[in-house]
């Protein structure tokens, strides 16, 4: 099981409110010549050719001779010794503060943009067709004229600039600009937060005409106000009847039937005159809808952190919880899988550690990992090595808000930004755990915060989902069943005071994925809102793998329920028949057929844990022996002691970990 599970198999729509700018149909603006942009990089074209990354040759000996003009140079030579073209590097540029353009035949500008300390240019002469996406100066840019220039809807937006002038020889239109919102026509570019106006209970929205196309510019740089033309051309959500109100001069949307965190995509056309000047474009609007202010009428009752943590663990004077078997694992996790900020994913030589072509992503480590492993001494009753461990996943994996970042990588020191619920959840689940056997005042204050996290960043409208994009608020509207830990969210929602049917409602979400006797599996997903492909109100199998059902997900659902007395007798008697036999595989078609024929130690990690919180010692016992089983024995170096294959030499430590918390149950 890896978090964040959702967000990798789809590409979501980003949640800022945009408009995607289409030069529409309109005789009066015509623009024959098709303007280009290009993107460049200097890291990936330093060591190019100068005709890949600039290739006007114009351009080229206007730069050669600002490089060789040794009273505007800033570099510590006085000017570079150049003797070719071909030695001109975009580093470079850097040095450029003035241009002095005696040719009179560049088109293209492209590569200027490494021109980063740019003040002034003039290209007066010239009949510019091509800019680079980026504005050579930045914020050391005093004016730029880019000369003859015909603006287009795929103009980059930085041409709009009051530090940049050029003759628009657009036949229809003398100014400067159309009266885009945010003074940009170039792409996608996002609306401020009051461009939809929401009614007080989020379930109305108006977007004023003025928020689209503010008027025509004037030389001023103020906007001429006229009253344009608005209609709708279609919205891609069903429950969405967008209305034009041409007496308010806006677009009034009724958002009643539509689910939060929906996208919604609206294509519209824009008509606008003025001393004959027009304006015509046909544009796609997407947001998001947001959730409404909740108000809980019907807060959940508290329960006591002693409530999750009553189990009677079966591993306690149990033979076949071996003690060495416990510790070579425990010994393997800290010292071959395990780093100062967090644990490995999967089993690496040293070779491997050290090579630079080794895949990048065995250098992942995962929220899932570090919530296992707290779980894990939260069981053993380890206060110290507990307090001490949660430091460091909080230093590594913390966004600062009460919520963590799925995904660290050792190699190129990234996180991935963005939560995975059921890993929040797992870490509030192992604190609440070790709260009931060691209380302590710091580590209620931790919960207190990560419960405001989890409130906002794994809820939408009041339900637990899948998690959220940190670097843009948005939610993933679906919920894996997994992630659903009844008993902790029962915890979670009475310290939070949040609603008794949300939570009622989930546990009807979690029964109602059930297959049925003949094969008492569950369902993978159920969805809030429309997506990847599905209603809202849908249940999926793996989206990636259709038509098949994972055994880790449905052991999880399953121990959930147990953990709450809810678990199907049918699951619970399949279960154990299935330990017994050792037949129980990693995936299955919802017929009950197994995929394959293939089995991992995780699963039966998970059904120990299934017969301690039951109580069936026979079942612990049976799944106990498969994982003493499947370990490997000393004299293998490092491997020594994971459940892993010793042919390949891999071992997940989804497995490893999963097995060491079974070990205490």
């Amino acid at each position: 099981m890896e978090g964040f599970s959702l967000s990798k198999i789809l590409n979501t729509i980003g949640a800022t409110l945009a408009i995607a700018t289409i030069l529409g149909s309109n005789t009066n603006f015509v623009n024959n010549e098709e303007l280009t942009v290009r993107a460049s990089d200097t890291n990936t074209v330093s060591n190019e050719s100068i005709d890949s990354w600039m290739p006007d040759k114009n351009l080229q000996k206007t730069i050669y001779n600002a490089l060789h003009d040794l009273g505007q140079s800033v570099n510590v030579n006085g000017g570079y010794d150049t003797t070719s073209i071909n030695q001109i590097t975009p580093d470079m540029l850097k040095d450029i503060r003035y241009l002095n353009v005696n040719s009179k035949d560049i088109t293209d500008l492209t590569g200027l943009q490494y021109a980063t300390g740019l003040i002034q240019a003039d290209f007066s002469g010239n009949s510019i067709k091509t800019l680079p996406d980026k504005i050579p100066g930045n914020d050391n840019l005093y004016s730029l004229n880019i000369g003859n220039y015909a603006l287009s809807s795929t103009s980059p937006s930085w041409v709009l600039s009051n530090k940049v002038s050029f003759n628009n020889t657009t036949s229809t239109y003398t100014d400067i600009n159309y009266g885009f919102n945010n003074k940009s026509i170039g792409g996608t570019f996002t609306l401020s937060d009051d461009s939809l106006v929401y009614g007080a209970d989020k379930k109305t929205a108006v977007i004023p005409f003025d928020k689209l196309f503010e008027g025509f510019k004037q030389s001023d740089g103020s906007f001429k106000k006229v009253n344009p033309t608005v209609e709708i051309k279609y919205s891609s959500s069903e429950n969405l009847s967008p209305i034009v109100n041409t007496n308010k001069n806006e677009i009034e949307l009724n958002l009643n039937k539509i689910t939060p965190s929906t996208s919604i995509q609206i294509q519209f056309t824009v008509n606008a005159t003025d001393n004959g000047s027009s304006y015509s474009t046909w544009d796609t609007l997407d947001f998001k809808v947001p959730e409404s202010d909740s108000v809980i009428t019907d807060p959940m009752s508290p329960i006591k952190a002693s409530s999750v943590a009553s189990i009677t663990p079966l591993s306690t004077g149990n033979s076949n919880v071996v003690t060495k078997n416990v510790s070579a694992l425990n010994n393997y996790i800290r010292n071959t899988m395990m780093t100062d900020t967090g644990i490995y994913s999967g089993y690496m030589t040293e070779t491997q550690k050290n090579d630079p072509d080794t895949d990048p992503d065995m250098f992942n480590e995962i929220t899932e990992s570090a919530g296992l492993y707290l779980e894990t001494l939260a069981m053993r009753g380890d206060a110290n090595a507990f307090d001490s461990y949660y430091a460091q996943v909080k230093k590594t994996f913390s966004n600062g808000d009460g919520s963590f970042n799925w995904m660290y990588n050792t190699r190129t020191k990234q996180k991935k930004q963005g939560n995975a619920s059921l890993d929040d959840l797992r870490i509030i689940r192992a604190l609440t755990l070790m709260q009931a056997k060691s209380p302590s005042t710091s580590r209620a204050n931790e919960i207190k915060e990560l419960i405001t996290g989890f409130k906002k960043y794994s809820l939408l409208n009041g339900k637990m989902i899948d998690g959220t994009f940190f670097d843009d608020n948005t939610k993933e509207p679906a919920i894996r069943l997994c992630y659903l830990d009844m008993q902790e969210l029962k915890y979670v929602y009475g310290e939070a005071g949040l609603s008794q049917k949300d939570y009622d409602d989930q546990l009807k979400i979690l029964q109602n994925g059930y297959l049925g006797d003949n094969f008492p599996w569950y369902q993978t997903y159920y969805y809030y809102g429309d997506m990847n492909g599905y209603k809202a109100g849908n249940y999926s199998t793996l989206p990636e793998a259709k038509g098949e059902v994972n055994s880790i997900d449905s052991l999880l659902v399953v121990l959930h329920l147990a953990q709450i007395n809810k678990a199907k007798p049918a699951s619970i008697s399949w279960i154990k028949e299935h330990v017994h036999n050792r037949t129980l595989y990693n995936n299955y078609y919802t017929d009950g057929t197994p995929v394959e024929k293939n089995s991992a130690a995780s699963t039966y990690a998970i059904t120990a844990m299934i017969a301690s919180t039951i109580g069936d010692k026979e079942m612990y016992n049976d799944s106990i022996q498969d994982l003493n089983d499947s370990q490997v024995p000393s004299g293998y170096g490092d491997f020594s002691g994971c459940l892993g294959d010793i042919p390949s030499m891999k071992s997940a430590t989804y497995n490893n970990l999963t097995a060491l918390l079974a070990y205490y149950y």
